[in-house]
Protein backbone atom coordinates (compact mmCIF):
# COMPACT_ATOMS: atom_id res chain seq x y z
CA UNK A 1 0.00 0.00 0.00
CA UNK A 2 2.53 2.70 0.81
CA UNK A 3 4.75 1.60 -2.24
CA UNK A 4 1.09 2.76 -4.43
CA UNK A 5 1.18 5.92 -2.18
CA UNK A 6 4.83 6.73 -2.95
CA UNK A 7 3.91 6.39 -6.76
CA UNK A 8 1.02 8.23 -6.70
CA UNK A 9 2.41 11.22 -4.87
CA UNK A 10 5.45 10.80 -7.40
CA UNK A 11 3.41 11.03 -10.48
CA UNK A 12 1.20 14.17 -9.00
CA UNK A 13 4.28 15.81 -8.40
CA UNK A 14 5.72 14.92 -11.70
CA UNK A 15 2.16 16.22 -13.18
CA UNK A 16 2.63 19.39 -11.26
CA UNK A 17 5.79 20.24 -12.63
CA UNK A 18 4.76 18.92 -16.10
CA UNK A 19 2.49 21.72 -15.98
CA UNK A 20 4.39 24.98 -14.62
CA UNK A 21 3.38 27.94 -13.12
CA UNK A 22 -0.35 29.48 -15.01
CA UNK A 23 -0.30 32.51 -16.39
CA UNK A 24 -1.87 35.03 -14.86
CA UNK A 25 -2.07 37.55 -18.10
CA UNK A 26 -3.12 36.77 -21.79
CA UNK A 27 -0.56 38.15 -23.72
CA UNK A 28 -2.61 37.72 -26.92
CA UNK A 29 0.19 38.13 -30.01
CA UNK A 30 1.84 40.70 -31.37
CA UNK A 31 2.46 40.53 -34.90
CA UNK A 32 2.48 42.73 -38.47
CA UNK A 33 -0.70 44.29 -39.09
CA UNK A 34 -1.75 44.46 -35.28
CA UNK A 35 -1.04 48.21 -34.69
CA UNK A 36 -3.60 49.06 -37.63
CA UNK A 37 -5.85 46.60 -35.91
CA UNK A 38 -5.88 47.36 -32.65
CA UNK A 39 -5.95 51.45 -33.62
CA UNK A 40 -9.16 50.46 -35.73
CA UNK A 41 -10.56 47.84 -32.86
CA UNK A 42 -10.67 51.18 -30.81
CA UNK A 43 -11.41 53.93 -33.26
CA UNK A 44 -13.62 56.91 -32.22
CA UNK A 45 -11.69 56.76 -28.64
CA UNK A 46 -8.66 58.43 -26.87
CA UNK A 47 -6.26 55.66 -27.46
CA UNK A 48 -2.84 54.96 -26.06
CA UNK A 49 -0.52 52.12 -26.94
CA UNK A 50 2.33 51.82 -24.56
CA UNK A 51 5.52 49.25 -25.58
CA UNK A 52 7.90 48.20 -22.92
CA UNK A 53 10.39 45.46 -22.24
CA UNK A 54 11.63 43.50 -18.65
CA UNK A 55 15.07 44.59 -19.65
CA UNK A 56 14.28 48.25 -20.42
CA UNK A 57 14.80 49.89 -16.42
CA UNK A 58 12.91 53.06 -16.63
CA UNK A 59 10.28 50.79 -18.32
CA UNK A 60 9.91 48.81 -15.18
CA UNK A 61 9.87 51.46 -13.12
CA UNK A 62 7.18 52.81 -14.86
CA UNK A 63 4.81 50.71 -15.14
CA UNK A 64 3.01 51.79 -11.79
CA UNK A 65 2.41 55.35 -13.18
CA UNK A 66 1.07 53.33 -15.96
CA UNK A 67 -1.70 51.39 -13.60
CA UNK A 68 -2.56 54.37 -11.60
CA UNK A 69 -2.90 56.51 -15.10
CA UNK A 70 -4.92 53.28 -16.33
CA UNK A 71 -7.36 53.87 -13.31
CA UNK A 72 -7.71 57.46 -13.41
CA UNK A 73 -8.72 57.62 -17.01
CA UNK A 74 -11.94 55.85 -17.32
CA UNK A 75 -12.13 57.44 -21.05
CA UNK A 76 -8.86 56.46 -22.71
CA UNK A 77 -8.20 52.96 -23.75
CA UNK A 78 -4.99 52.06 -22.79
CA UNK A 79 -3.27 48.80 -24.60
CA UNK A 80 0.25 47.39 -23.03
CA UNK A 81 2.70 45.30 -25.59
CA UNK A 82 5.26 43.92 -24.41
CA UNK A 83 8.72 43.58 -26.92
CA UNK A 84 10.26 40.85 -25.35
CA UNK A 85 10.64 36.99 -26.90
CA UNK A 86 8.03 34.26 -25.86
CA UNK A 87 11.47 32.97 -23.22
CA UNK A 88 10.71 36.33 -20.75
CA UNK A 89 7.45 36.74 -21.31
CA UNK A 90 6.80 34.72 -17.35
CA UNK A 91 9.36 37.86 -16.42
CA UNK A 92 6.49 39.97 -18.20
CA UNK A 93 3.65 38.54 -16.30
CA UNK A 94 4.98 39.07 -13.35
CA UNK A 95 6.07 42.73 -13.65
CA UNK A 96 2.92 43.26 -15.08
CA UNK A 97 0.75 41.97 -12.67
CA UNK A 98 2.93 43.17 -9.77
CA UNK A 99 2.60 46.73 -11.33
CA UNK A 100 -1.36 46.43 -10.84
CA UNK A 101 -2.03 46.13 -14.26
CA UNK A 102 -3.58 42.11 -13.89
CA UNK A 103 -6.32 43.84 -15.81
CA UNK A 104 -4.87 45.86 -18.78
CA UNK A 105 -5.37 44.69 -22.25
CA UNK A 106 -1.68 42.75 -22.76
CA UNK A 107 -0.08 41.98 -26.35
CA UNK A 108 3.19 40.38 -26.64
CA UNK A 109 5.61 40.57 -29.74
CA UNK A 110 5.45 37.28 -31.43
CA UNK A 111 7.20 38.48 -34.95
CA UNK A 112 10.62 37.70 -35.14
CA UNK A 113 11.01 40.50 -37.94
CA UNK A 114 10.60 43.29 -34.74
CA UNK A 115 11.78 45.59 -37.68
CA UNK A 116 8.80 45.58 -39.49
CA UNK A 117 6.73 46.01 -36.18
CA UNK A 118 8.91 49.16 -34.84
CA UNK A 119 8.06 50.48 -38.57
CA UNK A 120 4.07 50.33 -39.04
CA UNK A 121 3.91 51.98 -35.52
CA UNK A 122 6.22 54.52 -36.09
CA UNK A 123 8.37 54.79 -39.39
CA UNK A 124 11.32 56.34 -37.54
CA UNK A 125 10.96 54.09 -34.29
CA UNK A 126 14.06 51.93 -34.04
CA UNK A 127 12.56 49.91 -30.74
CA UNK A 128 13.67 52.77 -28.55
CA UNK A 129 11.98 52.02 -25.10
CA UNK A 130 9.87 53.12 -23.33
CA UNK A 131 7.94 53.73 -26.29
CA UNK A 132 4.24 54.98 -26.55
CA UNK A 133 1.84 55.75 -29.31
CA UNK A 134 -0.84 58.58 -28.75
CA UNK A 135 -3.83 57.85 -30.99
CA UNK A 136 -6.93 60.37 -30.90
CA UNK A 137 -9.90 59.64 -31.47
CA UNK A 138 -9.51 60.98 -35.06
CA UNK A 139 -7.10 58.41 -35.78
CA UNK A 140 -3.81 60.99 -35.30
CA UNK A 141 -0.92 59.31 -34.09
CA UNK A 142 1.62 61.37 -31.76
CA UNK A 143 4.47 58.98 -30.83
CA UNK A 144 6.63 59.32 -27.97
CA UNK A 145 9.72 57.95 -26.68
CA UNK A 146 10.45 58.25 -23.03
CA UNK A 147 8.06 57.99 -19.99
CA UNK A 148 4.58 58.37 -19.59
CA UNK A 149 5.36 61.81 -17.46
CA UNK A 150 6.49 63.19 -20.83
CA UNK A 151 4.95 66.97 -21.27
CA UNK A 152 3.80 65.59 -24.54
CA UNK A 153 1.91 62.73 -22.93
CA UNK A 154 0.37 64.69 -20.49
CA UNK A 155 -0.70 67.54 -22.83
CA UNK A 156 -2.24 65.09 -24.97
CA UNK A 157 -3.54 63.34 -22.46
CA UNK A 158 -5.57 66.95 -20.68
CA UNK A 159 -6.61 67.84 -24.72
CA UNK A 160 -8.13 64.06 -25.23
CA UNK A 161 -9.39 62.66 -22.49
CA UNK A 162 -11.29 65.76 -21.96
CA UNK A 163 -13.40 65.49 -24.97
Amino acid sequence: MSGFRSMLMTALACACLAAGPAAALDFKPYGRGDFAKIVKAHAGRPLIIHFWSVTCPPCIVELPQWAKLLDAQKGVDIVFVNTDGDEDRPRADARAEKAGLGKAAHYGFADDFVEKLYFEADKGWRGELPFTALVAPDGAVTTVTGAVDDPLVVKWLAKTAGK
